[in-house]
C-alpha cells in the first residue's frame, strides 16, 4: 500500500514538473517571439490638420495672401484664346507647283491657343500676333465660363501685339502698371493657359530689366522690345497673357521663352506695359501703328570703345551710320552721309543703335527735327523732317568658300574690283572678296564672299597690296573697322561698317 502511495506521489510530481518545464517553455517561445516583431509604427502625423481659417505669421504668409489677392483680383480680366487658322501648301514647305493633295486645295485647318487680358469694359483685350495674327476665327473663353467670337481689331507685327474685341460689355479691364519701377527681384506673377489649362497662376521674380535680345528667326520682334526677363513658369499657351506686379497690376505681357526643350527653362520674356499701351492705343483708335523713319541704316551691335577709338571717336555713346537708305529718304535730304556717328536727336541724348531706333520710331510722322551727329571729329547739326516707316527689306547674302591662300591674319583674300562692277558701285575703288575662311575673324565677323571693301579703319583701301599694308600690323586682341559696301535683295549696293576681332 505504502509502495502504490509512493509510485503514485512520483507520478503526479513527474507530471508537475514536466507542466512546469512545458509552461516555461511555451512562455520563453512567447517571449522571444515578442522581441522579434517590430514595435508598432508612430502614425500620430499622417493625418490632415485644419486650422479653422487660423492665418500664417510673418513675411511668408504675408505673401502667400498677396498671390491669393491678386489670383482673385486679376483672373476674371484674364481670358483664354483658342483660333483657327488656314495654313497653305506654301507654308508647309511643299511650294506652289506642287500638286494638289485632295481635300486639302484649300489648305488645311491648324488649331492654336494662348491668353490674354481685357483691357475695356466695352470688350477690348490685348494678346500676341503670333496668336491671332493669321486666324480665320477667334474664340475667347472668359473665366465664368462664358465664350463669344472675336473680331481682329488691328496687329502690330514688329512688336507681336494685337487688339481683338468681343460684343460683350461689362466686363472687368485690368490697372497697367509701370514697367519702369520693377527691379531685379521684385516679385511677379504670369496667368495664361499653358498648354491649354485655363487661369494657371505661377510666381517668379524679375529676372532683368531692360533686355535687349538681338533679331532672329525665332525672335523677329526684338527691335522695339526692351523686355522684362522673368523665372515665372511661361509656357506654350501663356502667350499673351498678363505679367502682374505685388499690386495685380499688369506690367508686361508675357510673349516668349527661351528653351532647348519647347517649355519653361525658367527664362521668359514680357513686353514692357508702356510699350504695350502705345502701341494698342494706337491699333483701336487708328486700326494701325505709324513708325517714323529716319532712313539710316544702323549696325546691329552697339560700339565698343575699341571700335569708337578705331574710328576716332570721343567715345562709343552714339548711332553710327552705315548708309542712307536711297537718295529720298529723310536722312539723304538733310545730309547725311555714312560714316556719321549721331549723338543727339531731337534734343535729347543718343546712348546707342537701339535707343535711336525707339526715338525715331515713336516721332511724329512729319515733324522736323534737330539732329546732331560728328563727321571727321566735328560736331555737326543738321534738321530732318520724318517720314512714315516702309516695309523693310531684306538684305542678300553672298556664299562664303573656304581657301585660305592670300586670306591674311584677317582670313579674306580679296582681289581688284572687276571693270564691270564699278559703275554700280556707290563708291568706284576698293577691293573685293574672293574668298572667306571658315572660322576666320572675317567670317565671325560675318564678311562675305562679294563684298566690297572702301577702307580700313577710315584709311582707303584701293587694291590688295593695300589691304596688306594696313593688316600687316595687326596684332592679336585689336578690333579694326571695315567700311563695305553689300549688295541688297534689290540689286542696291549700300554701305556697311563691319567691326572684326583678331583673334
Amino acid at each position: 500500500m505504502n509502495a502504490r502511495r509512493k509510485l503514485f506521489g512520483f507520478a503526479v510530481q513527474s507530471l508537475l514538473v514536466a507542466s512546469i518545464g512545458f509552461a516555461l517553455v511555451v512562455g520563453g517561445w512567447m517571449v522571444l517571439a515578442r522581441a522579434a516583431r517590430p514595435a508598432a509604427p508612430d502614425l500620430s502625423k499622417l493625418a490632415v490638420v485644419s486650422h479653422g481659417g487660423e492665418s500664417l505669421a510673418g513675411a511668408a504668409a504675408d505673401l502667400s495672401t498677396a498671390f491669393r489677392k491678386i489670383g482673385k483680383l486679376v483672373k476674371p480680366s484674364v481670358v483664354s484664346i483658342r483660333v483657327v487658322e488656314t495654313v497653305s501648301a506654301d507654308a508647309l514647305g511643299l511650294g506652289r507647283n506642287h500638286p494638289p493633295i485632295p481635300g486639302l486645295e484649300d489648305g488645311f485647318k491648324q488649331r492654336g491657343s494662348g491668353s490674354g487680358f481685357i483691357i475695356s469694359s466695352e470688350g477690348y483685350i490685348i494678346t500676341n500676333e503670333h496668336v491671332v495674327g493669321k486666324a480665320d476665327k477667334i474664340r475667347v473663353t472668359f473665366d465664368d465660363g462664358r465664350q463669344a467670337l472675336a473680331k481682329l481689331v488691328g496687329v502690330d507685327p514688329p512688336t507681336d501685339l494685337a487688339v481683338i474685341k468681343v460684343d460683350l460689355t461689362g466686363l472687368t479691364p485690368v490697372t497697367l502698371g509701370d514697367p519702369s519701377e520693377m527691379e531685379q527681384g521684385d516679385w511677379v506673377m504670369a496667368i495664361g493657359a499653358p498648354f491649354g489649362l485655363e487661369q494657371t497662376l505661377t510666381v517668379g521674380v524679375i529676372s532683368a530689366t531692360g533686355r535687349n535680345l538681338p533679331s532672329s528667326r525665332s525672335n523677329r520682334f526684338a527691335q522695339y522690345n526692351n523686355y522684362l526677363q522673368t523665372d515665372a513658369s511661361i509656357n506654350p499657351g501663356n502667350s499673351g497673357g498678363p505679367l502682374l506686379n505685388l499690386r495685380g497690376e499688369v506690367v508686361g505681357v508675357n510673349t516668349m521663352i527661351l528653351s532647348e526643350s519647347g517649355g519653361s527653362e525658367g527664362i521668359g520674356f514680357a513686353i514692357p506695359s508702356d510699350l504695350v499701351e502705345r502701341i494698342c492705343r494706337k491699333l483701336i483708335l487708328e486700326g494701325r501703328v505709324r513708325r517714323g523713319w529716319l532712313g539710316v541704316s544702323l549696325p546691329v551691335q552697339p560700339m565698343t570703345d575699341a571700335q569708337a577709338k578705331s574710328l576716332g571717336l570721343p567715345s562709343a555713346e552714339g548711332a553710327l551710320v552705315q548708309d542712307t537708305v536711297g537718295t529720298e529718304s529723310p536722312a539723304a535730304r538733310a545730309g547725311l552721309r555714312s560714316g556719321d556717328f549721331i549723338v543727339q536727336f531731337d534734343g535729347a541724348p543718343i546712348r546707342n543703335e537701339r535707343e535711336l531706333t525707339a526715338k525715331v520710331a515713336e516721332t511724329e510722322v512729319g515733324k522736323t527735327v534737330a539732329v546732331e551727329f560728328i563727321r571727321d571729329g566735328q560736331r555737326q547739326t543738321v534738321r530732318v523732317t520724318i517720314d512714315e516707316r516702309p516695309v523693310a527689306e531684306t538684305a542678300k547674302l553672298s556664299p562664303k568658300s573656304e581657301s585660305a591662300a592670300g586670306a591674311g591674319i584677317l582670313g579674306a583674300r580679296v582681289a581688284p574690283l572687276p571693270v564691270d562692277l564699278i559703275p554700280k558701285l556707290r563708291q568706284p575703288n576698293g577691293v573685293i572678296i574672293e574668298s572667306v575662311v571658315s572660322g576666320s575673324p572675317a567670317d565671325e565677323a560675318g564678311l562675305v564672299k562679294g563684298m566690297v571693301i572702301h577702307s580700313l579703319n577710315r584709311r582707303p583701301v584701293l587694291s590688295p597690296e593695300d589691304m596688306a599694308r594696313l593688316t600687316q600690323n595687326l596684332r592679336l586682341g585689336e578690333t579694326v573697322v571695315i567700311g563695305v559696301e553689300v549688295q541688297e535683295a534689290s540689286g542696291r549696293w549700300e554701305f556697311r561698317f563691319v567691326s572684326v576681332t583678331i583673334e
